[in-house]
């Protein structure tokens, strides 16, 4: 069982490496020089839309979301954090809905009022609702991913954010660090949240499978 244990750890961490390296590239390439070629920069900014780096957040919230209904189905119907995952599942498939089809940026066309600040408060009581129950996990390295990626989300999401609004405007070169530092933010908080799924969802499936044999 520990050695079971231990190489789902250890392949969950080659994971987490792995989609922080995709980061890493995809940081580099946002400071691609528009002069060698306009269509690539397009393609990797990190501040743009349907591009390679709004596939990829998108893709990254949308496993969350689809993890987390695992980890419901999966979970045994007396337990009391059950609910909870599926709530979860459905804030990670809004926002990977929100990713790729920019929902936010309704609310900056329609009202005068930064989406920031709007979704602030909900963001707030999400993380609130989460710390509360995840507290009720008695695994701790999923508390740790779990609470890590969402306050590391935050802070690219918000923070960096209200930074550029308040700042506005910022020297172009300060402006796509900002971008880069905000979706690296992003991307980095996605990917802990779902190590920490995922390292959950390995422990329903274990208690699962025992339950079926016994």
């Amino acid at each position: 069982m520990y050695l079971e244990n231990h190489r789902i750890r250890l392949s969950i961490r080659k994971v987490f490496f792995l989609l922080l390296f995709i980061v890493l590239i995809l940081v580099v390439m946002h400071f691609f020089p528009g002069s060698l070629s306009r269509m690539i920069q397009n393609r990797f900014n990190l501040d743009g839309e349907a591009n390679i780096p709004n596939w990829y957040s998108t893709v990254l919230l949308f496993f969350v979301s689809l993890t987390s209904l695992g980890i419901y189905i999966l979970s045994d119907n007396l337990s009391h954090l059950r609910g909870f995952w599926l709530v979860f599942s459905g804030v990670y498939c809004f926002l990977s809905l929100d990713e790729a089809a920019c929902l936010h940026e309704i609310i900056d066309i329609m009202t005068s009022i930064k989406w920031v600040y709007v979704y602030a408060p909900f963001a707030g009581i999400f993380f609130l609702i989460c710390a509360y129950y995840l507290i009720k996990n008695d695994n701790r390295i999923v508390r740790q991913w779990i609470v890590g990626g969402l306050l590391i989300y935050a802070l690219g999401a918000l923070i960096c954010e209200l930074v550029s609004h308040l700042l506005y405007p910022l020297p172009p070169l300060l402006q796509q660090v900002e971008f880069a530092l905000e979706e690296a933010f992003e991307l980095i908080g996605t990917i802990m949240v779902l190590m920490g799924c995922l390292q959950e969802l390995s422990r329903c499936y274990e208690i699962f499978c025992n339950a079926k044999k016994n």
